[in-house]
C-alpha cells in the first residue's frame, strides 16, 4: 500500500493528540498518581496479552533488560510523572507542547553520553522550537483554564520540561539496550513497563489504599473510561501504529509526520472543547513543529 508509513505516523500523531485530553480529564478528576499508574498496569496487561498470541522473541541478553528496565525508570516512572503532573497545572495544549521539546534534549543527551554529531540544523531547529514554545508559555490567555490549579504556572511549566529530561533519558537507555541486537518492539516496551509499575505500585497504594477499581476511582467512571480509552489508542493502538511508521517509510518523515501533535491539537482544542485560540498559540504552535522538522530532517 502506497504511503502506509505517512499514514500511520499521521494516525499515530492523531490517537496521541486526542488520548491527551483523555489524560488530562482523568487527571483532573482522581489525580495524576493514579492515572499514571493505571494506564501502566492496562498497557501490560494488553502488551504480555499480545507477545504470546504472535509469538514475539523474546530473547534477550541480560545487558539488554538492565537497559531497557532503566529506560522505563527513567521514562516512565519519573518522565511522565512529571508529564501527567503538569496537566493539574496547565492545559493539556500548553504541557504537550512543552514536552514536543524531548527529541530536542534527546539529542542533546546523545551528543553527551553516545557521541553522536548534532549537525548545525538540528541545534537551529532546536532553538527554533524553544522560541515557539516560549512563545506560548509566556502568553497569560494560555493559562486561564478555570478546570486547572491556579497560580501554579510555573511548576506547571518546570514539570513539563522534567519531562523532556526523563523521557530523553529513558530513549537514551532504550538505544544501549537496541544497539547490542534488534530487540521486538513490543517486547522491549514490556520489559520497560514492568520495573516501572513495581516501582509505583507502594506509592500507589499508599496513595489511594486500596486495590478496589471502583475505590481507586472514587466511584467516577467518566475518568476510570478515559483513563482506559486513551491506554488502547495512545499506548497501545498508537504504539503499534508507530512501528508501522518507521518501517514502512523513513524515520526522518515519520517523525515529522508525528510532531504534529501540537498543530492537530489547535483543531481538537478549538472544534471538539471550543477553546478560544490566540495568535500567540497558533504562530507558537507552527514554530515549534517548524523546529522539530528541521531536528530530525537530516
Amino acid at each position: 500500500m502506497n504511503y502506509l508509513g505517512e499514514i500511520s505516523a499521521l494516525l499515530t500523531a492523531l490517537l496521541w493528540a486526542l488520548s491527551s485530553y483523555f489524560f488530562a480529564a482523568a487527571t483532573l478528576r482522581v489525580g495524576s498518581v493514579t492515572v499514571n499508574f493505571t494506564r501502566l498496569l492496562f498497557s501490560l496487561i494488553l502488551i504480555l496479552i499480545t507477545i504470546p498470541v504472535f509469538s514475539l522473541p523474546v530473547d534477550l541478553s541480560l545487558y539488554q533488560y538492565v537497559m531497557l528496565m532503566a529506560s522505563g525508570v527513567a521514562g516512565l516512572v519519573l518522565g511522565d510523572s512529571f508529564f501527567f503532573k503538569s496537566l493539574e497545572y496547565l492545559t493539556t495544549r500548553v504541557s504537550v507542547l512543552i514536552t514536543s521539546f524531548a527529541p530536542g534534549v534527546s539529542a542533546v543527551l546523545a551528543f553527551v553520553f553516545l557521541g553522536e554529531r548534532l549537525p548545525f540544523l538540528s541545534i537551529v531547529g532546536m532553538a527554533i522550537s524553544l522560541s515557539g514554545i516560549l512563545m506560548v508559555v509566556t502568553g497569560k490567555h494560555e493559562h486561564n483554564d478555570e478546570r486547572i490549579k491556579k497560580g501554579h504556572t510555573k511548576k506547571g511549566i518546570a514539570l513539563a520540561f522534567l519531562y523532556t529530561i526523563g523521557q530523553a533519558s529513558g530513549l537514551i537507555f532504550a538505544k544501549f539496550a537496541f544497539e547490542e541486537k534488534e530487540v521486538n518492539s513490543m517486547v522491549a516496551t514490556a520489559v520497560r513497563i514492568f520495573p516501572a509499575v513495581a516501582l509505583l505500585l507502594p506509592y500507589f497504594l499508599y496513595k489511594v489504599k486500596t486495590v478496589n477499581l471502583k475505590k481507586i476511582f472514587n466511584y467516577d467512571k467518566k475518568a476510570f473510561y478515559n483513563v482506559a480509552a486513551a491506554t488502547v489508542l495512545s499506548a497501545y493502538i498508537g504504539m503499534v501504529l508507530m512501528f508501522v511508521a518507521v518501517t514502512q517509510t523513513k524515520v526522518a518523515i515519520a517523525s515529522t509526520i508525528m510532531a504534529s501533535i501540537p498543530i492537530i491539537q489547535l483543531g481538537i482544542s478549538k472544534f471538539l472543547y471550543k477553546e478560544k485560540l490566540t495568535w500567540r498559540s497558533i504562530t507558537g504552535a507552527f514554530i515549534t513543529v517548524g523546529g522539530m522538522v528541521l531536528l530530525f530532517w537530516k
